[in-house]
């Protein structure tokens, strides 16, 4: 079972940027009984999640979510960006 930190702290004041950095920054606690183990997701795993939830936003006409998506894009772009600089940076060394 996982359980969100009790820490996090909601409310209508809150930006989607607020928003975001408040539950990247958010532990979650795993029962020890639970063997699986969390896996982070690739970066083709991120690109595919967010293809998917840009179709769903675009396809239920959602543009007060498009704020939020445009934030989780650019923070995995960025990331995907420092993986493939740091690919390219062990292969000259």
């Amino acid at each position: 079972m996982v359980e969100q930190d009790s820490g996090l702290e909601t409310n209508g004041e809150m930006s989607n940027t607020d928003l975001l950095h408040e539950v990247n920054s958010t532990s979650l606690a795993v029962d020890e009984e639970d063997d699986i183990a969390a896996v982070p997701l690739s970066i083709e795993q991120k690109m595919e999640m967010l293809n998917c939830m840009r179709q769903f936003i675009e396809e239920k006409g959602m543009e007060s979510a498009m704020p939020t998506l445009r934030a989780f894009e650019k923070t995995i772009f960025s990331q995907a960006t420092k993986t493939r600089q740091t690919t390219l940076d062990s292969f000259f060394k």
